[in-house]
């Protein structure tokens, strides 16, 4: 219980699977998304990594409950921030693509997860926000980094500070997660992963890198990256 994991026909199929606790991810659960994680990255019969959840929500947020019970509580909260971010640090590096599918609520690190994903699709009742309801207001560890980047930096202002929950529209409007078509996700996330992977699986990866690679190189260093990858382009289709 906890993360689910399964591998079939080049796809690994990631479950956030707790949903009596809206998935929200404890110490526990962040370190097992992440081993599975680690796991499809590393089996060369994957090519695409799809993360999903069972239940009525996608993720709630970060479980603290542990840290709050705890005798040394900021220990506890620099773990599960440290597992967090090592969790988040592996998807927007990964070589990898990564679809997730967005039902019910995603919020704090859930909204993280679906933002350090390359595609996101989501049903017609799904909600964003950036801190969780009923929470500290304090915004769970990752999201800082990632939500400027992902929707820029005056907009992710006013959403957070403006303790707004995003519906689906408004979400697909801001670039989050795109609704799927008819509202079903996993019909969308078969389509796109057919589209992406395949012959022109490849290029697609090679267009993730240097994206986001663009945030932490320079223009010159991502030129000559461009560069290369046009060179070893031109030389696969020579070959084919």
């Amino acid at each position: 219980m906890g993360v689910t994991y399964t591998a079939s026909e080049r796809l690994a199929r990631i479950v956030l699977d707790r949903p009596e606790a809206g998935n929200a991810l404890d110490l526990a659960m962040a370190r097992q998304l992440r081993d599975r994680l680690e796991r499809a990255l590393g089996d060369p019969y994957v090519d695409i990594i799809v993360l999903t959840a069972n239940g009525p929500d996608f993720c709630v947020g970060s479980d603290t409950t542990e840290a709050e019970q705890a005798d040394d509580p900021t220990t506890a909260v620099f773990e599960l921030a440290a597992a967090l971010e090592e969790l988040f640090a592996m998807l927007n590096s990964s070589s990898k693509l990564v679809l997730v599918g967005v039902h019910g609520r995603a919020m704090g690190s859930g909204l993280g997860l679906v933002l350090a994903g390359d595609l996101a699709f989501c049903s017609n009742d799904a909600s964003f926000r950036v801190s969780p309801q009923g929470g500290t207001g304090a915004p769970d560890p990752g999201l800082a980094w990632l939500l400027p980047r992902a929707i820029g930096q005056q907009r992710a202002l006013a959403f957070g500070l403006g303790g707004r929950t995003l519906d689906a529209s408004t979400a697909d409007d801001w670039g989050i997660a795109e609704i799927a078509p008819d509202g079903d996700v996993p019909a969308a996330l078969k389509d796109a992963a057919d589209n992406l992977g395949g012959k022109h699986l490849w290029a697609n990866s090679e267009m993730r890198r240097l994206l986001h690679a663009s945030w932490e190189t320079s223009r010159t260093e991502l030129s000559q990256s461009e560069a290369v990858t046009l060179v070893r382009a031109l030389l696969m289709r020579n070959k084919g």
